[in-house]
């Protein structure tokens, strides 16, 4: 097999730099670093040629399950700790989260949600290597949350039939990870929608690369960098803004004509007339009508927007799909048996501390041939 595919940087290649974390901690006197790792969105390098297909080859030719999506797992971890112990950082936290299956939440909403995303062909793997490939895929995910649960400073969550991209914004909005007096969380992915985690109080920041642009965006440039306006509106403004324009990559469709340019004439207006975040999310949640404070405008698109709004609730709906405070609200009220096994599985894996030895940990992964002990070692050293 080629060493590229075996290079774990490039299967887990969204690495930040030292200067970039030091730049956020240089911001403020934190005495606790949490890093929220959306798993999949990092892992999306897992999806080149290049790695699908050494995949594949490695497993066929071994009796044993291919770990390099785990082993570079391992290797991002080792990364990070060793940058927290050559900038003495005493506590240096990691939240990886990602889910299996589809949401029932969103397809209850809208049966189109993200449609549009399965991987039907992978480079003309027929469907036996296209089955290996995910098999394996999912036993190094199922291998990465039994044994990074059992790490120091390590949790994962992971959540069958429930999206986990709001999992961060949950976890700082509910104090869950706020073991310190003045913590800092930087949360690691190039989604849009977890720019919504701005929103929350606190030192929090996004990390986001694609391709080979690595940047962080901080409180008040929410919606400069999902837009690309220059004029400065409210971070919270954000779902709000995507239930209007829709989101393509998710399957939420907005209304027709209306983009960022016609968004920005009106949206304080919409804001006014829907009484504001805090009454536009109660009243979604609440089923009641989001149009509090009617008024006539001279605005056509803004008069489109409502009139859709009162005829289909196209507004109210893709909130539900998109805003994480919905979502949240609906988690920490759960009205059926399956949002409440997941507030009580995300509760379980925050509380629950089963970290083992580092000598315990070693044979088990030697037997499945996993690479980089030597992050292991990284990882537990200085460990009490």
């Amino acid at each position: 097999m080629s060493e590229q595919y075996i290079s774990y940087e490039t299967l887990l290649s969204y690495y930040p730099t030292y200067s970039i974390l030091d730049e956020i901690l240089s911001s403020g006197n934190y005495d606790s670093v949490n890093i929220y790792i959306d798993l999949k969105n990092n892992l999306q390098s897992l999806y080149m040629e290049h790695a699908v297909i050494g995949i594949v080859e490695s497993s066929l030719r071994s009796r044993t399950i291919d770990t390099s999506i785990f082993s570079s797992i391992l290797s991002f971890l080792s990364f990070h700790k060793l940058y927290s112990l050559k900038r003495s950082i005493p506590n240096f936290n990691f939240f990886i989260f990602f889910d299996s299956g589809t949401s029932f939440y969103h397809l209850n909403i809208s049966k189109k949600y993200k449609i549009n995303r399965r991987i039907d062909e992978l480079y003309g793997l027929d469907t036996e290597k296209r089955d290996l490939f995910f098999s394996v895929m999912q036993k190094n995910l199922m291998l990465t949350e039994r044994v990074c649960n059992r790490l120091p400073n390590s949790k994962v969550i992971r959540l069958d039939h429930l999206e986990t991209d709001f999992i961060p914004y949950y976890l700082i909005r509910n104090g869950l990870t706020n073991k310190s007096s003045n913590p800092v969380h930087i949360v690691y992915s190039n989604d849009h929608d977890l720019l919504q985690c701005l929103q929350l109080p606190g030192n929090i920041f996004i990390f986001s690369k694609a391709y080979k642009t690595k940047k962080i965006v901080k409180k008040g440039e929410v919606i400069k960098s999902y837009l690309k306006l220059e004029t400065k509106f409210p971070d919270e403004y954000l779902t709000p803004i995507m239930s209007i324009m829709g989101d393509s990559g998710d399957n939420v469709d907005g209304i027709k004509n209306i983009g960022p340019k016609r968004i920005e004439e009106f949206i304080e207006e919409f804001m006014t007339i829907t009484g504001g975040i805090k009454t536009l999310r109660n009243n979604v949640f609440n089923g009641n009508n989001i149009l509090c404070n009617p008024s006539s405008t001279l605005n056509k698109y803004l008069n489109k927007v409502i009139d859709f709004e009162e005829k289909e609730k196209i507004i109210s709906n893709n909130l539900k799909l998109v805003d994480f405070e919905i979502l949240s609200m609906f988690l920490d009220n759960p009205n059926s048996t399956d949002m409440t096994e997941r507030k009580n599985h995300i509760y379980k894996c925050i509380n629950t501390n089963s970290v083992v030895s580092i000598e315990a940990m070693k044979p088990p992964l030697e037997k499945l041939g996993v690479d980089l002990q030597e992050n292991l070692e990284t990882i537990y050293f200085n460990t009490a």
